[in-house]
């Protein structure tokens, strides 16, 4: 069958629209965001990350809960950023802090139509 196609790849598989866009905010255009690069958006007047690994778009709270410190512009290993200043670490994908100082930050939805990357309301954790 075709089930493994579902995973990570549900909405693509939907018609347009049928999920609704209500709640998304465009953010940036596709070509602003390349593979292995970050960007940082408003949304709400909240700061976001941006990131795209291999074509994946992530989106999380770029201010690191310790101090606010930029995560955009940490280091990248993985889907893990490492906060510049004081190197606190979390998954880019869930939000979660990875080092067990029991830091979490919130991530958001990230859908992309045509060239266009949409940022969508705050998972739940």
């Amino acid at each position: 069958g075709r089930g493994w196609f579902q995973s990570g790849h549900g909405a693509v598989s939907r018609k347009r629209g049928e999920m609704g866009m209500e709640g998304f905010q465009r953010v940036a255009g596709l070509n602003e965001v390349l593979p292995g690069q970050s960007k940082v958006v408003k949304v709400n007047d909240k700061s976001i990350a941006l990131f795209n690994i291999d074509g994946q778009l992530y989106a999380i709270h770029n201010l690191c809960p310790h101090e606010g410190g930029p995560l955009n512009e940490g280091r990248l290993k993985g889907y893990v950023v490492a906060c510049p200043w004081h190197d606190l670490a979390f998954d880019i994908r869930s939000g979660q802090g990875t080092d067990g100082g029991g830091y979490c930050i919130g991530s958001y939805e990230v859908r992309v139509e045509g060239a266009d990357i949409f940022i969508g309301s705050r998972r739940k954790a």
